[in-house]
């Protein structure tokens, strides 16, 4: 059995927040509808709070004031509550008017709390009072700015130093969101520099290859499976950057349709084959499984390409590079598996994290895109992608897809 205590405590007088244009609490609500009690209880709840609130209006340009308590028309020093729809310059007044309406300004831009304090006005030592300013949303626009008025005693010094950390942690935000706003342009700017020459390239291997250009040498011809392999990293280097850019802005969007995750396996298997040296060995094993997927498929050859891509970099020495695909419930799993110089635990959190290069060894290349973008594709499809890995014994990536059903 359950045993519940309940402890009730007496409300002595708890009166409504003033109503713009009135000085006296309006009559309690009619009991007999309940509907009626939610705002009143609300504001006898603000009313009895022992900080002063206020609610002002964004109207444009212009903010202007709505109602509030009590407590925070005598923070302010009013004798008398404010009209409805009065403009927030007749509400603050004196020396602190610029600096609160700076305030409530970067409120209404920003859509960020901001805060603003000031000495006591009656020159109380240690004592200060302060506003702290919240946005309201509607629609995707701040359309009201909550404040908390409140004075406190403890020294101006303290909370100077206090307000100049939060200012510095503001700025860094600031300039940390200023950097990831480079990069995403960098990444658009270095894709759109690397597609063109890549598809020049592409068009003077397919010449070569039909021998439009005349007879190819006996000698080149083992060199042009390797340039062809060469031109399709460029190429998906600068797919990579514009994905990633994409998904910092928000305005990827997956083109999906059914398709067997066997097949799109076997191509990006092939485009790999293609460009491998001799000490690697690559392998591909379905088991002759079907994998129906829904998927985006451009976008399923990245995450697989990368896979493929990263097992190859990271066996340095060569090595065997594995490739499996099986069914497990209802989930199809696309597993590669290698015997490369793998990942230092450490490294393990890492791993994903856009632009983080984990290379032990200066002979592994990378920009720190691929895996970043594979993740966040294959999260993007509502699957996942998991790394186990060991120093010295290589790594496994296994990519898990819902499968889908028969229609």
């Amino acid at each position: 059995m359950y045993a519940y205590n309940v402890y009730f405590h007496p409300v002595y007088k708890v009166e409504r927040m003033i109503e713009p244009g009135t000085t006296t609490p309006p009559r309690r609500p009619d009991e007999s509808k309940p509907g009626q009690q939610v705002p009143e209880l609300l504001s006898c709840f603000v009313e009895a709070l022992p900080l002063g609130v206020g609610l002002f209006e964004v109207q444009g340009e212009e903010i202007v004031y709505r109602t509030g308590n009590r407590e925070f028309l005598r923070v302010l020093g009013l004798t008398s509550p404010p009209r409805s729809g009065e403009p927030l310059r007749t509400v603050f007044k004196g020396s602190d008017s610029e600096p609160v309406h700076r305030l409530f300004d970067q409120v209404r831009r920003r859509g960020e709390p901001q805060g603003y304090f000031a000495p006591e006005r009656n020159g109380e030592a240690n004592r200060i009072w302060n506003l702290d300013a919240y946005p309201v949303f509607g629609g995707g626009r701040v359309t009201h700015v909550t404040v908390v008025a409140q004075r406190s005693v403890e020294t101006l010094e303290v909370r100077q130093r206090q307000q100049q950390e939060t200012n510095r942690l503001r700025d860094k935000a600031d300039q940390l969101a200023e950097l990831e706003k480079a990069k995403s342009e960098f990444l658009r700017l270095a894709s759109h520099e690397l597609r063109g020459p890549a598809a020049v390239l592409g068009g003077y291997l397919s010449m070569m290859e039909e021998e439009a250009l005349g007879p190819i040498p006996e000698r080149l011809r083992p060199v042009l499976p390797l340039l062809r392999a060469k031109a399709a990293q460029i190429n998906m280097l600068a797919n990579e950057m514009v994905e990633a850019a994409r998904l910092e802005d928000r305005r990827l969007q997956l083109k999906r349709k059914r398709v067997n995750l066997g097949d799109v396996a076997r191509r990006s298997y092939n485009s790999a084959l293609a460009g491998l040296s001799d000490k690697h060995q690559l392998r591909f094993d379905d088991r002759a499984t079907p994998a129906p997927v829904l998927a985006d498929t451009m976008r399923l050859e990245i995450i697989i390409g990368n896979l493929i891509d990263n097992a190859i970099k990271y066996s340095p020495e060569g090595g065997e590079v594995t490739v499996q695909l099986a069914v497990e419930g209802e989930m199809a799993l696309l597993t590669v598996r290698d015997n490369g110089i793998g990942i230092a635990p450490e490294d393990m959190d890492r791993l994903f994290i856009r632009f983080s290069r984990i290379a032990p060894r200066p002979d592994v290349p990378g920009t720190g895109l691929g895996l970043y973008l594979a993740r966040e594709l294959a999260r993007l499809h509502g699957g996942d992608i998991v790394a186990v890995s060991k120093p010295g014994e290589g790594s496994e990536f296994t990519l898990s897809l819902p499968l889908e059903p028969a229609a």
